[in-house]
Order: C-alpha cells, then structure tokens, then sequence
C-alpha cells in the first residue's frame, strides 16, 4: 500500500513538472513569435516609408528643376517627418533631410540649362545610392 501512495505521488509529481515544462515551452514560444511579428511590421513600416521617402526626393528634383520651389512638396516632405522619426533608422533619417536639402539648395544656385542637366544626374546619383542605403538596411538585393 505504501508502494502504491508513492508511486501515486511520484506520477503526480512528474504531471506536474510535464505540465509546468509545457507551460514555460508556451510561454516563450509565445514570446518569440511576438517578437519575429513586431520585427516583421516595423521592416514592413519601415519599407512602405523608404518607398514614399524616394518618391518625395524624386518629386523634389523633378519639381525643383522645371518649376522651383513648391508648397505641395514641402508638404509632402513634412508629412513624412514624424514617420521617418518613428520608423527610419538614424542613418537613413539623416541622409534623406541633407539630401532633400541639398536639392532644394542645388536648384536655388541654378541660372542655365546646362547646370540643370549636369545637377539633375547628380542628384539622381545621390537618389540611387540613398536608395541603395535603404535596399541594405532592408536586406533587398537588387534584382
């Protein structure tokens, strides 16, 4: 009989222990699979706003070089300032405000076409490459 109680604790024991190691195995399964999620929607955030940050320096240029200066770009780079702070890395953060300034300041010093052409490659150069900052911080090759 006494045999049979301490097998019988043993077994409960062991249930126990099974189902406390169960739990735990849950619990950080649980945690990394969070984690693994909150990385994906930040690089997902993070790739939709590097996407709208080369549409607006592109916009910048091509506006910048037939028209000026213009208020609905200015616009649209300010509307991506409190994302670039949330969501860009530091690198790419700095590099995208020198490079939309530089372009508004390129194009202010401009006086004939042949300087509008020369500035507009360079400046699509500095585009590419910027975007090349971004494809590496995102892990994209290049296709």
């Amino acid at each position: 009989m006494n045999d049979t109680i301490i097998a019988s604790l043993i077994g409960a024991i062991g249930i126990v222990i099974g189902a406390l190691i169960t739990l735990f195995g849950l619990g950080v399964q649980s945690y990394l699979q969070s984690r693994r999620e909150r990385k994906l929607h930040v690089m997902q955030k993070r790739e939709e706003l590097y996407i709208k940050a080369c549409y607006v320096l592109m916009e910048h240029e091509k506006w910048c070089r037939y028209h000026g200066e213009n208020q609905h770009c200015k616009d649209i780079f300010n509307e991506l300032q409190s994302p670039m702070l949330i969501y860009a890395s530091k690198n790419i953060y700095d590099k995208y405000y020198k490079l939309d300034s530089e372009i508004w300041a390129t194009y202010a010093k401009v006086h004939t076409k042949k300087q509008i052409k020369n500035i507009s490659d360079n400046i699509a150069d500095k585009i590419e490459l910027f975007a090349e900052d971004m494809r590496r911080e995102l892990k994209i090759n290049k296709v």
